[in-house]
């Protein structure tokens, strides 16, 4: 998936992750599971934001490229 458009009153935001059904196999985990996964994982997973409101946060160019 290359372009995708979030619509906040649309995301599930009380539950730690979800899928689009555009994109099955990739999980988009919210904020908050995201800074918890990193406390007890430390630096074996990295983070990518694909998506925020705030319009200060950049995602990067390509978050799915590995």
């Amino acid at each position: 998936m290359i372009d995708g458009v979030y619509r906040p009153e649309a995301l599930p935001t009380g539950l730690p992750a979800f899928r689009l059904p555009q994109f099955p196999r990739a999980v988009q985990w919210n904020g908050w599971a995201v800074e918890r996964l990193l406390e007890i994982t430390g630096d074996q997973i990295e983070a990518r934001l694909t998506w925020s409101e705030d319009p200060a946060a950049e995602p990067p160019p390509d978050p799915w490229g590995f």
